[in-house]
């Protein structure tokens, strides 16, 4: 046999081995480390692990997807390292939902299990009825997709749901002090009022038309008097305005809603005038001025409810913040978090012991 070719084949021999070596010892950690890891105390199991990791499922559509790319990451001590790290980036963030919970209870932060099964519940309503399945039809499909079965599913929505009502629980107890007075709204309305500058307005009525003889005779008919509304109601084709009695409503100068053009003529013009009609792309228009504005500011009055909540919102995130940064971070350096996804024992957090 050539040295080359034998050469690539002991390679490949090689390449198979240590593929195997590798599923082996995966598999061996996955029997032997019932216990991925303990947060200050509490037990993370490695069906915990896998049912956040949600591996098969990501694994089946990366399948569908590329074939090629699954069995890299499947078939080679490379791919293999990298679904190990990535299980332990999933392992990092179901440790801060752990002490999220864990800092709740300190703070006297308890979600009832009535909450959580009800939510749970419909959660699982909506999941049915939108695939239009029962209950056993789920737990077939979980089980032979290898995705776990019914029991999984529910466990996994009901630590969803623990988080998230705790998470819920502590933002509002950090940010229940959060106050904004009159003059904090006018202090800023004052020192941003660029921000609520407004272009020179008006309100209009519109008519349009297809022909200039249809234009005219509407022209005749409302200076004879005739309400612009019904005259819109009967003769506009405008699709804007036709349904509505011919209300365009408030225009803001520059907006390009209308012709530049006939914009000119509109703010040229006094309230109560009749602009037109003047041809544009769309047809024959007639306008009805009916209110100007001039170039300015909103009232505060307009905005007031607008910059409280704007500053209520601020005000909370950065008490939000304030808590991550002094009171979770310091709490979970303090926390004792031991982590045996790898080969040996790993520490976490400021005072752990093995």
């Amino acid at each position: 046999m050539p040295c080359g070719k034998r050469r690539k084949e002991e390679n490949e021999v090689k390449k198979f081995l240590i593929v195997v070596v590798v599923l082996f010892a995966l598999t061996l950690l996955a029997q032997q480390a019932t216990i991925v890891a303990e947060v200050n105390g509490r037990p993370v199991t490695q069906e915990e692990l896998d049912r956040e990791a949600n591996l098969n499922r990501l694994l089946l559509q990366l399948q569908s997807i590329d074939e090629r790319f699954y069995q890299v990451l499947t078939g080679t001590p490379e791919g293999l390292a990298l679904l190990q790290r990535y299980k332990r980036e999933v392992l990092n963030n179901l440790i801060d939902q752990i002490l999220i919970v864990q800092i709740g209870e300190k703070m006297g932060i308890v979600v009832p299990k009535e909450t959580i099964e009800s939510l749970v519940s419909n959660e699982l309503n909506k999941t049915l009825s939108q695939y239009n399945m029962t209950e056993t039809d789920l737990d077939w499909y979980l089980k032979n997709a290898n995705l776990g079965d019914l029991e999984s599913f529910k466990n996994r929505l009901r630590w969803i749901f623990t988080v998230q009502q705790t998470l819920e629980q502590i933002y509002q107890k950090v940010t229940e002090g959060v106050a904004v007075s009159d003059e904090d709204v006018k202090q800023f309305y004052e020192e941003n009022k660029e921000h609520f500058s407004v272009e020179e307005s008006a309100r209009l009525l519109r008519i349009i038309v297809e022909t200039k003889e249809q234009a005219d005779k509407v022209l005749e008919r409302l200076r004879a008097g005739e309400d612009f509304s019904k005259v819109a109601s009967e003769f506009s084709i405008d699709p804007l305005t036709k349904d509505k009695a011919g209300e365009l409503g408030w225009v803001e100068r520059y907006s390009g809603l209308i012709n530049q053009e006939v914009e000119e003529k509109i703010f040229a013009s006094p309230a109560g005038a009749i602009v037109g009609p003047m041809q544009t792309s769309g047809g024959w228009e007639i306008y009805r001025v009916l209110e100007k504005r001039p170039k300015g500011y909103q009232p505060l009055e307009e905005v007031a409810t607008d910059i409280r909540n704007y500053l209520s919102q601020s005000k909370a995130n950065e008490l939000w913040q304030k808590w991550i940064q002094e009171e979770f971070l310091k709490f979970k350096q303090s926390s004792d978090i031991k982590v045996y996804l790898l080969t040996e024992p790993q520490l976490e957090g400021g005072s752990q012991q093995q």
